[in-house]
């Protein structure tokens, strides 16, 4: 079982850190290297869902509508998943699957109830939403995933923890290598 603590330990592991981490994300064990990793943690796994279309975090649902007026010149307003790191594409409810045509959509900010509510638009009146989620565990991960991950955190442990340039532009560059070789995979 891949937990947080294991990503974490990996990870300090790679930069030589000579330090281990007990607990769970984001309130790990208190060390140094325990709230670096709890500040890092998330915003990482963010930042590597939302560069390519990882199949363990693809979600479909249908959207809800905002239930304010969209902005010109959309005709819909749609509520934007909480989970959501990247959409991917916005369908409609009935398709031709033999002739799928793409859907435009943007997104924005509309103030619903007196909030600042972030939405999609788009002209169609029945939507679905495909998209990354980030409600995955690191049980979910493909083992491409969580080897840029480790390098990723990595690299941003070795600045938070050492001040150490060196090792984090080495883990950098080893995390973009590994999501470049990832770019071509079959999902």
């Amino acid at each position: 079982m891949t937990t947080a603590a294991s990503v974490v330990n990996q990870a300090l592991q790679e930069i030589a850190a000579q330090a281990t981490v007990t607990g769970v994300n984001p309130a790990f064990d208190g060390s140094a290297a325990g709230n670096a990793a709890g500040i890092l943690y998330t915003p990482c796994v963010n930042l590597l869902l939302r560069e390519q279309d990882w199949e363990f975090s693809r979600k479909t649902v249908a959207l809800t509508t905002s239930g304010t007026t969209p902005v010109y010149p959309w005709t819909n307003g749609y509520l934007y998943p909480t989970d959501c790191v990247r959409i991917r594409s916005v369908v409609p409810a009935t398709w031709d699957a033999n002739d799928p045509q793409p859907v435009r959509w943007s997104e924005g900010v509309q103030t619903i109830g007196g909030v600042a509510t972030r939405v999609i638009f788009c002209d169609v009146a029945t939507a679905s939403l495909t998209y990354s989620t980030n409600a995955v565990t690191e049980d979910d991960w493909d083992s491409m995933f969580q080897e840029a991950m480790v390098r990723l955190l990595g690299s941003e442990l070795a600045m938070a923890l050492g001040g150490r340039p060196d090792f984090s532009r080495v883990k950098l560059g080893e995390a973009g290598q590994i999501m470049a070789s990832g770019a071509d995979k079959d999902s």
